[in-house]
């Protein structure tokens, strides 16, 4: 028996977790060009005033981001602006056709400044378990440096 999902609860001004999957888990990320251009793409939102950006890490073949909405309405449209996006580049840069992104990205709202400890701990630890790195600051595409030492390829905004 196959389970429906749950709609997704799009809540203005809310703190989110999200989880998001290239198509067939290809690790296209692994390009640095392309892994500088996605997290570019939340940044430019942010500084547009759309989202507040706490945290990121841009995995081979997925990544996540924590961030808070402000003047854009839902998670979905912040998720399809992003691929979209990334989708076109993808497709102008490299010999990639198709699908790029998995139909269905995952998100869970934030509860509580220890939700958010726990989401940004797993994150930040995501290159380490994954063998990518044996300290999660010497990780490029990761919030982790720029929250360690203040430094990094996007700057990050606290919580609140």
């Amino acid at each position: 028996m196959r389970h429906r999902r749950l709609p997704r609860l799009d809540l203005e001004h809310s703190s989110y977790f999200l989880t998001n999957c290239l198509d067939r888990r290809r690790p296209l990320l692994r390009q640095a060009e392309l892994a500088q251009y996605l997290i570019a793409l939340y940044s430019r939102l942010r500084d547009q005033g759309g989202v507040a950006l706490h945290g990121y890490v841009i995995m081979p073949d997925h990544y996540h981001v924590l961030l808070t909405l402000k003047t854009v309405p839902s998670i979905s449209q912040v998720v399809r602006a992003v691929h979209s996006s990334f989708a076109i580049r993808l497709h102008q840069v490299s010999q990639v056709r198709g699908r790029t992104w998995q139909r269905r990205f995952r998100d869970h709202v934030l509860r509580d400044e220890e939700d958010y400890r726990t989401k940004i701990s797993y994150m930040h630890a995501n290159p380490v378990r994954a063998g990518l790195v044996e300290n999660p600051v010497d990780y490029p595409w990761s919030s982790c440096r720029y929250w360690e030492a203040g430094e990094g390829p996007v700057s990050c905004d606290p919580l609140g």
